[in-house]
C-alpha cells in the first residue's frame, strides 16, 4: 500500500485546545481540550472526547512540547472515527498560506531552533 500523504507525519502527543464558534457567531465559543496523535505540515490527527462533524471549521492552539512553541491555526475536519471508551479521532487539515505558522511547524518537526520559546498568532480576529 502506497502512502498518499504529501507531508511526513510525526507521531507525538501534544496538548491542543479546540475552539468552535457557535452557529451564526452568537455567544461564546465552545472550547475542548484534546491531544495530538501525529502532526505534519499540512494537518494533525487529534484524540478528543467530542465528535466534530466533517467540514467543521476549528481554531486550534497547539502546545508543541518538544520545541516549546505555541501555534494557533485554523483547520477543517477532513475525517472522524469513533474509538473505544467514548473517544474520537479526527483528522484536521490546516488552512494553507499562513507563513508564520508554517515556519513554526517546520522548526518543530525538523528540529530547527529547538529550545527557543515562541508564540505564533494567526487566523484569529478579536
Amino acid at each position: 500500500m502506497t502512502e498518499r500523504r504529501r507531508d511526513k507525519r510525526v507521531k507525538e502527543e501534544n496538548r491542543v485546545v479546540i475552539e468552535v464558534s457557535p452557529a451564526g457567531g452568537q455567544g461564546d465559543a465552545l472550547t475542548t481540550n484534546a491531544f495530538t496523535k501525529d502532526i505534519s505540515l499540512s494537518g494533525v490527527r487529534i484524540l478528543t472526547d467530542r465528535l466534530f462533524p466533517l467540514h467543521s471549521k476549528l481554531n486550534l492552539t497547539l502546545y508543541l512540547s518538544r520545541s516549546k512553541q505555541v501555534v494557533r491555526v485554523r483547520g477543517t475536519v477532513k475525517w472522524e472515527k469513533e474509538c473505544d471508551d467514548g473517544l474520537y479521532e479526527i483528522g484536521v487539515y490546516f488552512q494553507q498560506g499562513i507563513p508564520d505558522v508554517l515556519m513554526a511547524l517546520i522548526n518543530h518537526l525538523y528540529g530547527r531552533e529547538e529550545g527557543i520559546p515562541t508564540e505564533v498568532n494567526r487566523g484569529r480576529t478579536t
